[in-house]
């Protein structure tokens, strides 16, 4: 009997400490969209309806920095941007990031959509 609940406690405990490591790992991810959206919004003029959407978080080619790829949302289109930002969310690039003459940060963004 003592054998079963330890057997059901061990379970719950790494039950509970897988899904504790994932929470923390996805908080560091909304921590890195949150400062990502909010240089973008003090940098960058855009009118009052626009939208900003997080899309996705990697790691980028610069050591140490994500690339985290956002949408801004208006009435008429879709425009792809990315932001790149380091790991401990410090520093942020906002630019073009070229590698041996290729335009990287455009490759990843993807061009604008108009909307239908």
């Amino acid at each position: 009997m003592i054998k079963k609940i330890l057997v059901v406690a061990s379970f719950l405990i790494l039950l509970f400490l897988s899904l504790f490591q994932s929470t923390l790992v996805f908080s560091q991810g909304d921590e890195i969209a949150r400062i990502a959206i909010e240089t973008l919004k003090r940098q960058i003029r855009l009118p009052p309806e626009t939208e900003i959407k997080f899309i996705e978080k990697k790691e980028s080619q610069i050591p140490g920095f994500y690339s985290v790829k956002l949408i801004f949302s208006s009435a008429d289109k879709d425009t792809p941007v990315v932001v790149y930002i380091d790991q401990p969310g410090e520093k942020v690039i906002l630019g073009t990031l070229f590698v041996r003459g290729e335009n990287v940060t455009a490759k990843k963004a993807g061009p604008p959509r108009t909307k239908k």
